[in-house]
């Protein structure tokens, strides 16, 4: 028993080392000094960054585009393992045994014994090109994701900057307004601050870095221009067109994975005796051999005499149907909001081409007398801040057109097309 006592003790140590109170306690430290290394963010310095630059610290930073990218890391490793699953396994197994009245005598061989054994097999021959394909599906659509969520963060990133670009131009315009004054009093300094607040952590949120408050240079952005955007609109955008694509695909591999229960199950394996063994000090070596290598192949075939197979088939092909019926119904959908999307567009495209006009026109007039130049002045600032408002309704439609299509440089791919594009 005296020899016992201290591994008890040890073991003591051991899990008080572990206690998780501890733990919690340095980690609550290090949250509280995390806090308090916080600044508000009208303490944050101000960045000043390019269109080019925000997307690349996105690209590197954003969270969102983090879970995507492990995605498809576990989509490759998954991949992989089809092909790893052929390499034969090797495992090592030891252990001591000996009375407790000898723990403290030394160790000798004839306590120890080990063996070292390797095990080999191709389980389902008829599920591997099944498997290969499957593995492939995951993989394409996990990169495709990554690249929708992408799509997503430039369009959000893109609304909010041409919002911001607005708010800021109306507030240049509102200092030649006569009654700016009134407005500001009645606008309150405490919601433009929060205003600009809700813009710092959106941009940030959308970059990943939220240590900085981002600026975004409006005029390094490239504007959406509905000349650009129109002879798209005939055809979905190849993002789309692949997400419809996949859903019908995946549903169709529902269907194939049941069949292929109506054939064969056939497994191979190799089996061997432990490669090396060690027993007690009183023998040592290896075993292998031909008479005792056995290489293993087996076919089994089980009858749906119950039907459960048949029954999940035939679920799985329903599902299927109405998977195409969903996707036909929400292409639908899809036409008629294209089909607004275009008519809003164009509506405000001749709609600002004729107040643009307008502006140059009174800008251009001859100034008569003092009663004309006010009254020409009062309509100019009306008409220029009529113009502002209807751009800014005008940005969610052009934040569409983005999500749709992508940003007016970026190249449109074929639909589906195995070649992704690197963000």
């Amino acid at each position: 028993m005296k020899r016992v006592v201290p591994i008890f003790i040890l073991g003591a140590v051991c899990l008080c080392g572990c206690s998780l109170s501890k733990h919690l306690a340095r980690t609550s430290v290090r949250v509280e000094k995390m806090y308090a290394d916080t600044l508000e963010w009208g303490k944050l310095p101000i960045r000043t960054i390019t269109w080019e630059q925000a997307l690349s610290l996105a690209r590197k930073h954003n969270l969102e585009l983090k879970d995507t990218e492990d995605e498809i890391e576990n989509a490759k490793r998954q991949a992989l393992s089809i092909y790893t699953d052929l390499i034969p396994g090797v495992s090592y197994y030891g252990y001591m045994t000996r009375s407790i009245a000898q723990l403290s005598d030394a160790v000798e061989s004839d306590d120890l014994s080990s063996s070292v054994n390797v095990t080999f097999s191709i389980p389902a021959l008829t599920q591997v090109p099944y498997r290969v394909y499957s593995s492939k599906a995951r993989l394409f659509a996990a990169m495709k994701a990554k690249e929708g969520r992408y799509r997503e963060i430039v369009s959000k990133l893109y609304r909010i900057v041409r919002e911001r670009e607005i708010e800021l131009a109306r507030e240049d315009l509102e200092k030649k307004d006569p009654e700016r004054e009134k407005k500001l009093l009645l606008q309150g300094e405490e919601d433009l601050r929060e205003r600009e607040e809700k813009y710092w952590q959106e941009v940030a949120r959308l970059i990943g870095v939220r240590d900085v408050r981002w600026q975004i240079e409006p005029e390094s952005m490239p504007h959406v221009k509905w000349e650009d955007y129109e002879p798209r609109l005939n055809r979905l955008g190849s993002l789309v067109v692949c997400g419809f694509a996949m859903r019908l695909e995946q549903a169709r591999m529902a269907q194939y994975g049941i069949a292929l229960n109506y054939l064969p199950t056939i497994n191979t394996s190799l089996y061997s005796p432990s490669l090396f063994s060690s027993t007690g000090g009183t023998y040592s070596g290896t075993f292998l051999d031909e008479d005792d290598t056995r290489l293993n192949l087996s076919i089994s075939y089980s009858l749906d005499t119950r039907l459960s197979t048949w029954n999940s088939y035939q679920q799985n092909k329903a599902r299927y149907e109405r998977e195409k019926i969903k996707v036909a119904d929400e292409l639908r959908d899809h036409r008629n909001r294209i089909y607004l999307l275009r008519r809003s567009m164009s509506e405000y495209a001749a709609w600002h081409s004729f107040m643009s006009k307008q502006i140059a026109f009174l800008k251009s007039a001859d100034k008569l007398h003092a009663e004309d130049f006010i009254e020409r002045a009062g309509k100019l600032h009306a008409m220029q801040m009529e113009l502002l408002n209807q751009e800014e309704k005008a940005i969610e439609s052009e934040a569409a057109l983005v999500l749709e299509y992508g940003m007016p440089d970026e190249p449109d791919s074929p639909p589906c097309s195995t070649e992704i594009t690197r963000h």
